[in-house]
């Protein structure tokens, strides 16, 4: 194996220890935003400020419980002045949606166009990693509520980062915690502050994913497989990789110590008792 190649972002990730033939490709599935079309510019331009809900395909929002549904429609409710775009796949089947003006149920949206649109506020989402880039390159804040797998460590990381909020899935029965968590990132600007800094510092990378997919792949199919490349301890055993050994060594001569110490100790014992003794007599 010559190269190993990840979707992660070395500027938008946990630092961590890594290999030379390790590539870092964040983002590089990431769609170049379009202009919107007349249809979403002019829902964009309902109100001052626009607000996209989206929980991705793998959890469909027509599957959320009623009681989720319901929560959400009273927290757009609460929001007259900002309008809502919620990703629902049967917008004809949510009826806690009926007359709400600001509410936008849509069965598709193209998120990357909205995202990179600056009329666009915020974004509410489970935190798939790659919606975390898309936010991440178009500057947005964040509520995340993740689902499962590793969309928790993702919205941890946009807290380190300073862009966004989490939430429990099950805070969404209690429209007061996402109520509070956007009218926070409406209000406060240290989070949009936040998400320009790694807008800017990603679209300032010295390298672009594309760019440097290309360069390993034809590398690799000039050179093979790197020997310089691979880390030596794969030919080391058991005993010697993990320094079996040396704690071993380590523990005999603990053992040593203690042995020879407690020996130290008795003989001590036994001549002040025969000191005693020889007093008495």
């Amino acid at each position: 194996m010559s190269w190993i190649i990840t979707n992660v972002e070395p500027l938008f990730d946990y630092a961590k220890p890594t290999l030379h033939k390790v590539v870092d490709l964040g983002g590089i599935g990431v769609q170049k935003p379009k202009p919107l079309d007349e249809k979403w510019n002019n829902i964009l331009s309902l109100r001052p400020q626009t607000v996209l809900i989206s929980f991705g395909s793998v959890v469909p929002s027509k599957t959320m419980p009623v009681e989720m549904k319901k929560s959400i429609v009273d927290v757009v409710k609460s929001f007259p002045g900002v309008t809502f775009i919620w990703k629902y796949e049967e917008p004809e089947n949510n009826p806690f949606a009926a007359g709400v003006d600001n509410l936008i149920l849509s069965p598709w949206t193209p998120q990357s166009d909205l995202l990179a649109d600056d009329r666009l506020a915020l974004f509410v989402t489970h935190g798939g990693a790659a919606s975390m880039l898309e936010s991440a390159s178009c500057g947005k804040p964040l509520v995340v509520v993740p689902i499962f797998a590793d969309q928790t460590r993702n919205a941890k990381l946009i807290i380190k980062f300073g862009f966004g909020i989490m939430i429990q899935k099950a805070d969404l029965l209690d429209s007061k915690v996402l109520r509070n968590a956007i009218e926070k990132l409406l209000s406060d600007k240290s989070y949009q502050k936040a998400a320009h800094r790694i807008r800017d510092l990603l679209a300032k990378r010295p390298f672009t994913p594309e760019d440097k997919l290309v360069k390993t792949v034809e590398l690799a199919a000039e050179f093979g497989d790197l020997a310089q490349l691979k880390v030596a301890g794969r030919n080391l055993g058991l005993i010697v990789y993990y320094n079996i050994d040396l704690i071993l060594l380590f523990i005999v001569f603990l053992l040593v110590v203690v042995c020879s110490l407690f020996y130290i100790a008795q003989r001590m014992f036994r001549i002040v008792i025969s000191t005693e003794k020889l007093k008495k007599q």
